[in-house]
């Protein structure tokens, strides 16, 4: 056996609430899927750190993660070693381990000292245990976490064949995971998709309408891909997406939009007549590097407010502060669909904020609905005080709604003992980055927990025997129903509900669901 493969399998049975009480780690505080997502990403940092087992530490002193000498908290854990690195211009004393079970116990030994203190509160996703460690100083590598979770994969694969278990497989052909069904000319939309790792750093041949070639597509060492999209006539578009003989193929109907009359050289474009349209009157731009001119300024803002982003500020005032310019910014990423935070911050006379911003159906940033039992609804992230996962677009909230009252119609009614639909975490009160997830920033998307046979939720794993399969399946089924879902984007690690095409596997996706929405039509 290799020193690595010693090491994955003494972890994989090591219980780490036992090592977090010897240790001075509050165990009670890091649930069981927590401690699953700790060996996970525990295994990635040190293939990493020790060259997947074969560093000089590693092979000397069982250290896999190039612990540096401590007094005097490592002692009875470890002794010191001197030697000399590269990155130092001195000798530097590292730890010494016993043995591979010595090296666990000294890993978490470590990470019980003072600097860490906290560490039990971040632990729910690889992100968050590893953007803490890192602003505490345990790496100076400023791409560490990426670095980490690119090896995610290979952690739990180890881990997997260590336990005889199957899990989800890096996919085998080129797959689709953002798209669009309908847009508006002149709508920017993205798409988003995985290959194979074999094909990463190829490009991918797009075509529109079998004859007018798209840009060339690179895909990314992690094997994803994506690229923007602007239509500019109307019409059911076909879009190919192809790399050798792997090819996909999009319908997408283009409409006009409500405002379509109005040429470039509109000034102010046309409001709908619907009811929740706001005519905006704008003599200039607005947002980072824009005109600004004060009654413009508090016309935005005032519109801002008015749908649920009150950390503008006061919406009579023509102050601009980060407030503004970040809820610009939020505002059109949600239009544009995105699950990160990314636009320039700026509303421009006529062009597609602007438009949106007078829209009907602008979107509004709201607080996620109340549980509501008699129709199938339970909001679990409302009742955990110590999160504040709690918000998102009201397009997300009528969603949910919808998928809640689908479930409780087509299957709680004759399933009464069946597990709610049950949500969990969307975006944070003012949305933007959130160290508990990559993406979650705009409101646009919705963890659900899993049920349980017995008719409760959350807490375990696609692979624990009181997970309920057959719920699970209604669920999926119900998420999927909703026009604005994006199907490609509906992630859940169930082999058998992945054949079936309910749902498209993920990392990280094996004890929660996670769904996204796109845009509507403006109106």
């Amino acid at each position: 056996m290799s020193l690595l493969d010693n090491l994955v399998n003494n972890y994989l049975h090591q219980d780490l609430a036992v090592i977090f009480t010897k240790v001075g780690i509050e165990a009670d505080k890091i649930s069981e899927i927590n401690r699953q997502i700790l060996k996970e990403v525990n295994l990635a940092q040190w293939l990493l750190e020790s060259a997947r087992g074969e560093s000089y530490l590693a092979v000397n002193a069982n250290n896999f993660a190039g612990l540096k000498w401590r007094e005097p908290d490592m002692k009875g854990f470890a002794k010191p070693l001197k030697m000399k690195v590269p990155s130092e211009p001195e000798e530097v004393e590292f730890c010494k381990f016993a043995d591979v079970n010595a090296f666990i116990f000294g890993y978490w030994k470590f990470l019980a000292r003072s600097p860490y203190k906290g560490l039990e509160e971040h632990t729910n996703t690889p992100e968050n245990f590893l953007g803490f460690l890192k602003g505490k100083g345990y790496s100076t590598d400023s791409n560490y976490v990426s670095k980490v979770v690119n090896l995610l994969p290979e952690a739990q694969k180890l881990l997997a064949n260590a336990e005889r278990v199957v899990i989800p497989t890096l996919v085998e052909k080129l797959q689709l995971i953002r798209a669009t069904q309908e847009v508006e000319v002149g709508q920017s939309f993205r798409i988003e998709g995985v290959a194979r790792l074999a094909d990463s750093g190829k490009v991918l041949l797009v075509m529109i309408d079998d004859k007018f070639p798209a840009p060339n597509v690179p895909i990314r060492e992690d094997g994803k891909w994506k690229f923007d999209f602007v239509f500019k006539q109307e019409g059911d578009r076909a879009m190919i997406i192809a790399i050798a003989d792997q090819t996909l193929k999009l319908q997408i109907k283009v409409i006009l939009p409500y405002d379509h009359q109005d040429d470039e050289k509109t000034q102010q474009p046309t409001a709908s007549s619907l009811s929740g349209a706001k005519v905006i009157k704008l003599s200039g731009s607005v947002g980072i590097g824009a005109v600004n001119k004060a009654d413009d300024v508090k016309a935005i803002k005032a519109r801002l407010h008015q749908l649920g982003y009150t950390w503008v500020g006061d919406p009579k005032s023509a102050d601009r502060d980060r407030g503004l310019f970040d809820a610009i910014k939020l505002f059109q990423s949600i239009i544009a669909g995105r699950s990160t935070v990314n636009g320039d911050g700026r509303v421009d006379v006529g062009e597609t904020t602007h438009r949106w911003l007078q829209a009907a159906n602008a979107p509004r940033w709201v607080l996620m609905p109340n549980s509501d039992p008699d129709n199938g609804l339970i909001n679990g992230e409302l009742a955990e005080i110590q999160d504040n996962h709690d918000y998102g677009t009201h397009w997300l909230a009528d969603v949910i709604k919808e998928i809640a009252q689908d479930y409780q119609n087509s299957y709680r009614k004759t399933h009464p003992k069946a597990a709610l639909f049950a949500i969990n975490d969307v975006s944070l009160p003012h949305g933007g980055d959130t160290p508990d997830h990559h993406g979650h920033e705009t409101g646009m998307m919705c963890d659900v927990f899993l049920p349980k046979n017995n008719g409760d939720f959350g807490g375990i794993f696609w692979s624990s025997s009181e997970y309920d399969q057959d719920t699970t399946r209604a669920i999926l089924k119900s998420i999927r129903k909703q026009k604005l879902v994006q199907t490609g984007a509906v992630f859940f690690n169930d082999k058998k509900l992945i054949k079936e095409g309910l749902c498209t596997p993920m990392i990280g996706h094996d004890h929660h669901i996670h769904f996204e929405i796109n845009p509507p039509i403006k109106s």
